[in-house]
């Protein structure tokens, strides 16, 4: 055993030595497992001093390598208990100017940390964050920012003020690339302090980097607020981040600003009722139309459906659909506007969320300011927008009742094969929401109109009205399945004169028999299984090959 251990840590050290940088990563990944093989006190011994040799020798890609394995060694050499046998290792790698070798040795150092006993981050992990903070090479400081986290809560009450000392004189050290590391653990840290201590220390320290002359450090603040707000009172996150989020607004850097757009619910509902929602519509309408980068627009517009879900609706009515109207205008010369397809991006995500406005604003609302706005986008050039109708078309029937069934015949009969797949998909759902006889009432006639028009040009109905058989036969009373979908519309289409047609048949007459299986036996044998027989001898092989897996069914 001991001469499989020693060959294979003969073997690492001579792969690392290859010419080959793909040998050599791969041997670095070995790591663990030939620690484990070593056992822990040879691996303490041996393993750890060669690997602490290596960080002098070796290029980025075997320190990254090295640094990841270093973080799950712990179990290997003996438990948490000596984890700080990695420190040396890691504490060199910490150093290092490569960011990602960096970064990935922090990372390991708090997955060590997280398995010590808090006697030994204190003893250990505590001194290594006070060298690496007083580190004259701006590489270690950056390191010392993402360890404060792991040693706070170990750290005893009297002594975590000079803790935080340190991690505020970081956030004010000359170098912006340590001002954004310290900044960029800040929510970590905030998840582990005193409540005091993050709206009393924290919270100045956040509107100073939120404000930073670096664009590199402050761009970070809109995702850290998200990070930190979480545990905060209404009154509490906007006595902290009421200010700093208003001032986005005009941030220059664009960045904030599409950070803001994008999670601007999630902050805004943070801070309510102390700062009520309906207020921060103008804000929000201001990222939407005014912003003059696309990207911010953009962002604000996929939260148009869940803002508006949680205001009411006045406040829709007054204030944001006004401009939804504005922006869902098309372009009519696409090359006189340079954001054309920006504009179109917001313009298809106003489709996507324009039919759930019709559960805010009512039945009235949605007859008069809703649906007009779905018919346009109906209209449009774009395939895209049409579908993305389409997928949200339902709480606006449940709105109007069902009483309109306009969007979704159309869809039916739309000249673009991607939307009628879209209407069809949708009617399982419909099913689903208003029952069978909304489907028989509103919809099923349209199915029937179509499987009856005449004429090759015609073709594309009937294969419609077929593939919705197709979607509607497992989710119909079987009666219903065999009287109308089966009787009137897949038998009759079996013996189409077009090809497709026939084979789109026999895919639906497929999913009739599924349906009827259990209780509709007979019909199978006397009325379905017959024409299925005869398209087996079918001209056409493809319509041969439907037929025969139909009645394998």
């Amino acid at each position: 055993m001991a001469g499989g251990v020693d060959f294979a840590f003969a073997l690492l050290q001579e792969e690392l030595k290859s010419d080959e940088i793909v040998d050599q990563v791969a041997a670095a990944k070995r790591i663990n497992t030939i620690a484990l093989g070593m056992g822990a006190d040879r691996a303490k011994s041996t393993l750890l001093p060669f690997l602490r040799t290596c960080v002098d020798e070796y290029t980025d890609e075997i320190l990254l390598a090295i640094a990841e394995a270093a973080g799950g060694m712990v179990q290997a050499l003996g438990g948490g208990e000596f984890g700080h046998t990695l420190i040396p290792l890691l504490e060199a790698l910490a150093e290092k100017e490569e960011t990602i070798v960096r970064a990935k040795a922090v990372e390991s150092l708090v997955q060590v940390g997280k398995q010590m006993p808090p006697a030994s981050i204190q003893n250990e992990v505590v001194p290594l964050v006070k060298r690496l903070a007083g580190g004259d090479f701006f590489p270690s400081r950056i390191s010392a920012a993402g360890l404060f986290a792991t040693v706070y809560p170990s750290t005893p009450a009297a002594l975590r003020p000079s803790i935080r000392k340190q991690y505020e004189q970081l956030s004010k050290d000359e170098m912006p690339m340590v001002r954004s590391a310290v900044f960029a653990h800040m929510p970590a840290l905030a998840g582990v302090v005193e409540k005091e201590v993050l709206l009393g220390e924290l919270s100045p320290m956040f509107n100073e980097l939120s404000a930073d002359l670096q664009e590199s450090v402050r761009e970070l603040a809109v995702d850290n607020m998200v990070a930190m707000v979480k545990g905060l009172s209404a009154e509490e996150a906007s006595r902290m981040f009421g200010a700093f989020l208003d001032n986005v607004q005009t941030e220059k850097c664009c960045g904030m600003r599409v950070n803001k757009a994008k999670h601007f619910v999630k902050l805004a509902l943070a801070m309510h009722p102390t700062r009520p929602l309906r207020d921060q519509v103008g804000a929000f309408v201001q990222l939407l139309s005014g912003d003059v980068d696309v990207e911010v627009r953009i962002a604000a517009a996929a939260n148009i459906g869940g803002l508006c879900a949680k205001l009411d609706a006045h406040t829709v009515l007054a204030h944001l659909l006004p401009v939804l109207r504005e922006l869902s205008q098309p372009v009519e010369d696409p090359n006189s506007s340079p954001s054309y397809l920006a504009n179109q991006q917001v313009r298809e995500h106003i489709a996507e969320h324009a039919c759930s406005l019709a559960t805010v604003l009512g039945r009235e609302a949605a007859i008069n300011e809703v649906l007009p706005l779905v018919k346009l986008f109906l209209q449009d050039d774009l395939i895209e927008m049409k579908r993305k109708v389409l997928r949200s078309v339902a709480p606006l029937v449940e709105t109007l009742g069902g009483e309109d069934k306009d969007v979704q015949a159309r869809a039916l009969g739309d000249s673009v094969a991607q939307i009628r797949a879209q209407a069809i998909a949708n009617l399982p759902e419909l099913h689903a929401k208003f029952g069978e006889r909304w489907v028989r009432d509103h919809l099923l006639p349209g199915v029937l109109e179509a499987s009856k028009s005449s004429g090759s040009a015609s073709y594309l109905k009937r294969m419609t009205a077929l593939q919705a058989v197709a979607a509607l036969a497992p989710v119909m009373a079987p009666a219903l399945v065999a009287e109308e979908l089966c009787a009137q519309v897949a038998l009759p289409l079996a013996r189409d004169r077009v090809a497709n047609v026939r084979i789109a048949a026999a895919a639906a007459l497929s999913k009739c028999i599924g349906a009827l299986a259990a209780e509709q036996g007979s019909y199978i044998k006397e009325s379905i299984q017959p024409v299925l027989a005869e398209l087996t001898q079918d001209a056409d092989v493809d319509v041969k090959f439907f037929a025969k897996q139909a009645l394998e069914t």
